[in-house]
């Protein structure tokens, strides 16, 4: 037996010291939006001892995800509770009030200090998702970034480090300390709904060269990165978010999209993210990865030889309670090998997991032997990223100046050259480009999520035709839902004898369908048709703008008028 090093003996120590109900609640990250700090989420903390939280202001729901496509209604039942105490009966779908990052700041050092006030004393870590685009947990005042496939175009794998080391700059600032944004998925199948964008390529090679500098930069802003979806989601042709996909592939075509699993951990991966996907040729019991003791354990711990923590992903997807009840997928998931629940929810049915999870140690269907290898794990991650050096809440700066890293021009430069390098011409067969001056245009735009959830002068609906005033004061404006309904069709229809040139967005959403069928329409009336989207994967690309940031946008505008940005 080797002797024990620092942090071995340190964490030893700490978990000497702690409770069987508490090594359980650190086996657990909870959900919670805010901004407001309710008495159920302060009794959580101190009586269940999270490991951490899922923070970030986006959707709000009274069941299951706070976003609303991600836990299907006819799945519903199997999460919904009457919300009851001071647990908030939320309109679904709206979103939070505007917060600052100072002011959500605060709050996340008000549950913090309850948590290291509480029995176990360990810090909380606060989560969180940056992948670019529209996948952003923490929309007012930080700086967008274009998506994976954006930064991948760029050709730079200093600007991918330089890139992810700013955002997690910026978090870091606010609170946040945990991102479970390093995506590994090989985009194999171009149809993928799902991941698209989100990968750094089409090949292990390519996220590996790519995925390598974005975990330095992540560690140089001394934020925990968690590589997902292990085993790889990359040929799916479903959506884990609203059913169990299956990829049906043999173990020699599975190597290509575990391959930067191998590559990341031997650069030091602190984490990793299950896939709530079948897997066949890997696991013969059809069951999740999430839930496969022969992935997580057999093939991510023992043969890949991992070492940091695996936390599940959000475990109110339809790929889980699709099939199973709640707490027994939990359980499953723990005995899998999962050293993290991830569980996005506010409501009821995070009390009745707490209960079943210390029943099930108790009448023996999940080990103390387990529990104690999963805490070890989470706690020596936090070890290794100074969490208990510094446990005072805020990480850097007083809470009062958390924001102002945002404006920075380090950072401004940063994602301003990441958005010039990310917007690309695809093609322009018919020569519609530059556009002039004096050239009537119809943008016909659709609202994205980022733009609608922001909604502040800096990002906002029409934020396109924003950017395209400034080359011309032709351009007139149709503001369009993401799926082009009847409705908004009839008012395009109505403008169209105003333009020489139409431009319009193609948006790629994975909680929606994409708008081909309504372009392939426009393509038919004979005007000349500029299509701006956000992904190299939609066919009628024309302009790819990298993604759908104030920056990537700005960019786009001017490669239109040809003066003199993107690709």
């Amino acid at each position: 037996m080797r002797d024990e090093g620092p942090k071995e003996q340190f964490v030893n120590e700490k978990m000497s010291a702690m409770t069987l109900k508490q090594k359980i609640g650190q086996c657990l990250v909870l959900g919670y939006v805010g901004p407001t700090v309710t008495p159920e989420i302060f009794r959580r903390v101190e009586e269940y001892t999270p490991a951490g939280i899922r923070g970030g202001l986006y959707w709000r729901t009274r069941n299951a995800q706070h976003d609303p496509g991600c836990t299907p209604p006819e799945f519903a039942d199997r999460m919904l509770r009457q919300p009851r105490g001071t647990t908030k009966d939320f309109i679904v779908g709206l979103p939070p009030h505007y917060t600052t990052a100072a002011e959500y700041c605060a709050v996340l050092n008000q549950l913090k200090q309850k948590a290291l006030a509480s029995g176990a004393g360990i810090p909380l870590h606060v989560t969180f998702d940056h992948e670019g685009d529209g996948s952003c947990d923490f929309y007012f005042g930080i700086r967008q970034t274009p998506h994976y496939a954006g930064l991948a175009a760029s050709g730079d794998k200093q600007l991918v480090h330089d890139v992810h080391k700013v955002v997690g700059d910026m978090y870091r600032e606010v609170g946040f300390s945990w991102s479970h944004s390093l995506v590994l998925d090989v985009n194999t199948n171009p149809n993928n709904p799902e991941i698209n964008h989100r990968s750094f390529g089409s090949t292990a090679d390519e996220v590996i060269d790519y995925a390598v500098d974005a975990l330095r930069g992540w560690k140089d802003a001394n934020i925990i990165a968690t590589g997902k979806h292990f085993p790889g989601r990359g040929e799916s042709v479903s959506d884990a978010h609203h059913g169990l996909p299956v990829i049906d592939i043999s173990r020699a075509q599975m190597e290509e999209h575990v391959a930067p699993y191998r590559a990341l951990i031997a650069e030091g991966l602190p984490a990793v993210m299950t896939a709530h996907t079948s897997y066949p040729q890997l696991e013969p019991e059809d069951i999740p990865a999430t839930l496969s003791k022969r992935i997580l354990t057999g093939i991510l711990k023992d043969e890949l030889g991992f070492e940091g923590a695996i936390t599940t992903d959000a475990m109110a997807m339809g790929g889980i309670v699709s099939r199973y009840e709640f707490v027994d997928a939990c359980t499953m998931a723990l005995n899998a090998g999962a050293d993290l629940l991830l569980i996005r929810d506010e409501g009821q049915i995070v009390d009745e997991l707490f209960t079943g999870l210390v029943r099930a140690v108790e009448d023996g269907r999940i080990s103390t032997e387990r529990i104690d290898d999963a805490n070890r794990r989470v706690l020596g991650v936090k070890y290794d990223y100074n969490f208990f050096e510094t446990p005072s809440p805020v990480g850097v700066k007083a809470t009062d100046k958390a924001g102002e890293l945002f404006d920075d021009p380090i950072v401004v430069d940063t994602v301003e050259r990441a958005s010039e390098a990310a917007v690309q011409l695809i093609r322009d067969e018919q020569n519609i480009l530059p556009l002039k001056a004096d050239t009537k245009v119809l943008l016909i735009e659709q609202i994205h999520d980022l733009h609608r959830l922001t909604n502040t002068s800096y990002c906002h609906p029409s934020l396109l035709w924003e950017k395209m005033l400034k080359h011309s004061d032709n351009v007139a404006s149709v503001e369009c839902h993401l799926m082009f309904p009847e409705e908004d069709r009839v008012r395009i229809r109505a403008r169209m004898d105003e333009a020489d040139v139409i431009v319009i967005t193609n948006y790629y959403n994975r909680r929606s369908e994409n708008g081909n069928a309504f372009i392939r329409e426009l393509q038919s009336w004979g005007k000349p048709l500029v299509v701006v989207t956000n992904s190299p994967y939609q066919f009628t690309a024309l302009v790819c703008s990298g993604g759908c940031s104030p920056e990537c946008l700005d960019v786009t505008a001017a490669l239109l008028y040809a003066q003199n940005k993107g690709r």
